[in-house]
């Protein structure tokens, strides 16, 4: 049996590929560079195949789901900027998706490129990590400062 907990926490991880799911077919498809970036970030949240594949088979029109903590939304925006660049190509509406997620999550959107600047020079230690979650965080508590 399940606890309340680690029900929360599954949903939070589910939310978390659906989200994805939601950026790779904005442009009508999910190419199949896509599909393995979403397999392998399931298998980083210890997701089941048979649980992503199921995510992936929803027909229904996907509403993205804001996180509720800073470093759950900075984790989400640098995984969708994977998604994003998965098929090595940036599609304009994949780029508005995400530019539109950084606003819901109180951004500017100047943090995606700043993350696809993160993520082309990869982060290799929890150090840098943590310093773009410090300064992201600062950036939505003065967005003037960003």
């Amino acid at each position: 049996m399940i606890g309340f907990f680690e029900y929360q926490y599954l949903k939070f991880k589910k939310n978390h590929l659906r989200n994805l799911v939601a950026l790779a077919s904005v442009d009508g498809h999910i190419h199949e560079r896509e599909i393995k970036y979403l397999y392998e970030i399931g298998k980083k949240y210890q997701l089941k195949p048979q649980q992503i594949k199921k995510i992936l088979e929803q027909k229904e029109q996907i509403e993205p789901n804001i996180p509720d903590q800073h470093h759950h939304k900075i984790a989400l925006l640098y995984d969708l900027v994977g998604m994003m660049m998965a098929d090595n190509v940036i599609e304009d509406a994949e780029m508005e998706f995400c530019k539109r997620m950084v606003q819901k999550f109180g951004y500017r959107d100047i943090l995606i490129d700043e993350m696809i600047d993160l993520y082309r020079q990869g982060i290799d230690d929890a150090e840098t990590w943590e310093k773009f979650l410090e300064r992201s965080e600062s950036q939505k508590a003065n967005l003037a400062n960003w």
